[in-house]
């Protein structure tokens, strides 16, 4: 504890007061509740619902401290204790430091601000210490707990946490699992799913039902930041902040991996014991809301009955696939990594098999003059058969050429695209969308080159030809 008269002066304070709230609260007969709490449930399908307004939402202490022009029930001008704590507050360099630059004179127009943040904190503390004090009796652990974070905050040159990111639409048959030292899958607790529902920011507007469709999280430990002086917004509140390339890489192995579609729709902050601002008796957490998920989501894709499911087996692939997008360099794989992504973000197939060709171009192709369909037909169709028999490489050299078909269809605009839509497989004697295959062998291909990256060099799959 690095100032204990201030934590001294809160706990004359809260201790002061803190049994005359009940008796207030008592009195009144509309109880002060908070009008918005999150709420949770769970729908068929597995994923949660949360909405703002529960019939269980805590009181609402502040009311009681309000005069609204009658006298409050607990009047704290007349409370000595709040007064000191406020005096203290008000020439304590650390609290004034989290709000203004030091050295720099408090702004006339940010003053009367600061005056409210003074006057704030105490009751701020108090009503934390009244909600989380389940066993309604005086608990100097339980406060000493809430002051730390408060301590912290002000305290602290730079702000440490963890960064979650919600996976939308999927379930997990692991509440945990370990992807590298850093970095986890975990299930998210319902008290962290009601504190979330909270972060959103203001453009774009994101749906609720697709805020709440998330059972786990994508988690980055070890962050930090500088703490900036600001009334409560920091960088942490502007998307530039997060290494979202990053974290868009692991939906890229979730398609690698298992072809399914998911996004995110927030980028979670986990503060490590600091906090400066409580919320309610919820857990802190910041971050910001974000459209990082395919369109049709919108769509009412939350009443979808069956979702997929990813098992420990996938999550080992996608691990391991993740970690080698992270480190991978080559900007082969770099470039038909976002073409990947983009092609599945995309409204219009049209413009997905344009992404799915240009990625297999920048995989396979080279700078030898040449006949580009036949060259990159034929060593898709060997890789595929070399690492997986179940492509038969004359059907596989067949189909391509089909794709690059309805691809020359798209781009010069032909009467004909609707009929090149789908492939006609003589084998199984059925029909296939022409931009599912088309997925099929980029996701395929990007995953062997990224695990043999030799086969990014062309030639070393045109010797696999010649053998």
């Amino acid at each position: 504890m690095k100032d204990s008269k201030l934590f001294e002066l809160l706990k004359d304070f809260v201790f002061k007061v803190y049994p005359l709230i009940q008796p207030a609260i008592n009195e009144r007969y509309i109880k002060p509740k908070y009008d918005k709490y999150p709420s949770l449930s769970f729908n068929e399908n597995g994923m949660p619902s949360l909405s703002e307004y529960s019939p269980n939402s805590p009181y609402k202490i502040t009311e009681i401290f309000r005069k609204w022009g009658m006298s409050s029930e607990i009047n704290l001008d007349e409370i000595i204790e709040y007064n000191k704590c406020c005096e203290y507050l008000e020439n304590h360099n650390e609290f004034r430091n989290s709000f203004f630059p030091e050295n720099i004179s408090t702004p006339k127009s940010a003053k009367s601000l600061f005056d409210f943040y003074i006057k704030e904190k105490p009751i701020e503390i108090l009503e934390r210490y009244f909600l989380l004090n389940l066993e309604k009796e005086e608990s100097e652990k339980l406060l000493s707990n809430i002051y730390s974070e408060f301590e912290n905050y002000i305290y602290s040159e730079n702000l440490h946490f963890d960064i979650g990111i919600p996976i939308l639409f999927l379930k997990c048959s692991e509440d945990y699992f370990e992807i590298a030292e850093n970095i986890i899958v975990r299930k998210i607790s319902e008290e962290n799913h009601k504190a979330r529902f909270t972060v959103k920011s203001y453009s774009p507007a994101i749906l609720d039902p697709i805020i709440s469709s998330a059972t786990h999280e994508l988690v980055f430990r070890n962050y930090f930041i500088k703490k900036q002086p600001s009334f409560g917004y920091t960088n942490l509140d502007y998307e530039s902040a997060y290494p979202i390339d990053k974290f868009e890489k692991f939906f890229n192995a979730i398609k690698l991996v298992t072809n399914e579609n998911s996004g995110f729709a927030q980028v979670l902050v986990y503060p490590h014991k600091w906090n400066d601002i409580f919320n309610m008796d919820l857990p802190k957490i910041k971050g910001i809301s974000l459209k990082k998920y395919p369109n049709y989501f919108d769509n009412f894709y939350w009443n979808t009955k069956d979702l997929p499911q990813i098992s420990k087996s996938d999550l080992e692939n996608i691990g391991k696939i993740y970690l080698n997008l992270l480190k991978n360099e080559n900007n082969k794989i770099r470039i038909s990594d976002k073409r990947l992504r983009y092609s599945y973000l995309r409204d219009n197939e049209e413009d997905s098999i344009l992404d799915i060709i240009i990625a297999l171009e920048t995989l396979l192709s080279d700078n030898d003059k040449g006949e580009l369909t036949y060259k990159l037909s034929m060593r898709i169709a060997k890789l595929l058969y070399f690492h997986n028999e179940k492509y038969d490489s004359i059907e596989t050299f067949e189909i391509m050429k089909k794709i690059y078909d309805y691809r020359s269809a798209v781009v010069h605009g032909s009467s004909k695209v609707n009929s090149k839509k789908e492939i006609k497989i003589e084998k199984d004697k059925k029909s296939i969308k022409t931009i599912s295959i088309a997925n099929d062998y980029l996701r395929e291909v990007l995953k062997i080159l990224i695990l043999n990256p030799k086969y990014l060099d062309p030639k070393e799959i045109d010797n696999l030809i010649l053998k």
